[in-house]
């Protein structure tokens, strides 16, 4: 085992909330995997009745995301995985991000909840009336704020500071405590504000229809929590008071990605076989994933419940 990860092993919270929710019972999850590509001894569950994939067992240590190093800029594009270091060059999330949520950004005031590096919070900047990013990792945080983007470490930092969009950018399944920091999260949301929250999907094509094992052991991982299905995230959210606007099937990785995973059971296969990376085809591609929810990603758009 990771000598990271040693220090803690306790609850994982959200499969409470499962329960609690009437999305699963004790007899529903069934084990999916042995393993994380991180822990080979952590169990990975699966819902029978809803479907959602969670962790037996919540290990992070508390001050992990403070100070690890695969959160901090020169680690951009590496994967930890058992068999050691993955490169792995991103894909450009927070530029499609930027573009997509455009007209939500202008002269709006935004922030991202757990902004990492900051790139999505950089570019909203430029058309912003303020983004301002919450990031616990210190070395992320001072590098922004020495930039000049305004980055904190807590929500109490903020005071009674209102947003017009909230953004939660594949944060939501780190969290062990999920409920209580969307009830929190709307503390400062404006009455008339948005909350985004994008995911990854436990329905992935990989998962759902082929239930790959290369992919399920290269994809689980001891930080990811829980992954979502549409129910699932909608009640999540629901349960904290928010009320959903739309939630819409989205596909990162496009099929040459899949080919090389059905091939040679292996990850970037849209940088092996980029020649077969096409962006009219890519949409139509996406359009039957999500005919049948079976896209990579979910995002979510909520409101208050006013």
């Amino acid at each position: 085992m990771n000598d990271n990860f040693k220090s803690n092993n306790t609850i994982n919270h959200n499969i409470d909330l499962l329960h609690k929710f009437n999305l699963s019972n004790k007899n529903s999850l069934k084990i999916f995997n042995n393993s994380t590509r991180d822990i080979p001894n952590l169990n990975v569950l699966k819902c029978s009745n809803s479907g959602v994939i969670v962790l037996e067992s919540f290990i992070i240590p508390e001050d992990y995301y403070e100070k690890n190093i695969h959160y901090t800029d020169e680690f951009k594009g590496r994967i930890e995985t058992a068999k050691g270091m993955i490169e792995s060059k991103p894909l450009e999330d927070d530029l499609r991000r930027f573009e997509s949520y455009k007209e939500l950004i202008k002269g709006s005031e935004i922030l991202d909840f757990g902004c990492g590096r900051g790139d999505f919070i950089k570019l909203s900047k430029k058309i912003s009336k303020r983004s301002v990013g919450l990031e616990i990792n210190k070395k992320n945080r001072d590098y922004l704020n020495n930039i000049g983007v305004q980055c904190v470490n807590t929500l109490t930092e903020l005071n009674d500071d209102k947003f017009d969009l909230i953004t939660l950018n594949h944060v939501f399944e780190h969290l062990n405590d999920p409920i209580n920091i969307l009830v929190e999260l709307q503390k400062h949301l404006n009455d008339d504000g948005i909350i985004i929250i994008e995911v990854p999907h436990a329905r992935d094509l990989l998962l759902e229809t082929f239930n790959l094992e290369s992919f399920k052991n290269f994809t689980f991982w001891s930080e990811h929590l829980i992954l979502h299905t549409r129910k699932s995230l909608e009640i999540f959210a629901t349960n904290s008071g928010l009320q959903l606007k739309n939630i819409e099937g989205f596909q990162r990785y496009p099929i040459s990605n899949h080919y090389n995973w059905l091939l040679n059971g292996q990850p970037s296969g849209h940088e092996i076989f980029h020649n077969l990376n096409n962006d009219d085809f890519h949409k139509h591609y996406e359009k039957l994933l999500d005919s049948i929810d079976q896209t990579d990603t979910l995002i979510g758009y909520f409101s208050k419940n006013i």
